[in-house]
């Protein structure tokens, strides 16, 4: 696979390009490319295995989860305070000089 901005470039047989089409189209939806990386590993190594190659291969494949930080929004009297110590138009005044 290579890739230069916004063009991608990949060679391989049609499995391999199916792949990479779907790896390259999660970079693009802001996934990062280890995810898939990660499975197509274990795949590989689950394919190697006689015993394993008839059986559901979903319980060893990685579940990965979104996590999204909900950030706190200010409450309304916050938004008030904040909006009424910028309100003065004039500077805060002078502290004294110590001596």
């Amino acid at each position: 696979i290579l890739v230069q901005g916004n063009t991608v470039c990949v060679m391989g047989p049609y499995k391999g390009l199916k792949t990479a089409r779907r790896v390259v189209e999660d970079c693009i939806k802001n996934v990062h490319p280890i995810y898939h990386i990660k499975s197509l590993m274990i795949r590989k190594e689950l394919a190697n295995d006689p015993r394993l190659a008839n059986e559901n291969w979903e319980r060893f494949l990685p579940n990965f989860k979104k996590r999204n930080v909900q950030s706190r929004r200010p409450s309304a009297e916050e938004k008030e305070k904040a909006r009424q110590k910028s309100a003065s138009p004039f500077p805060p005044s002078q502290t004294p000089r110590k001596e």
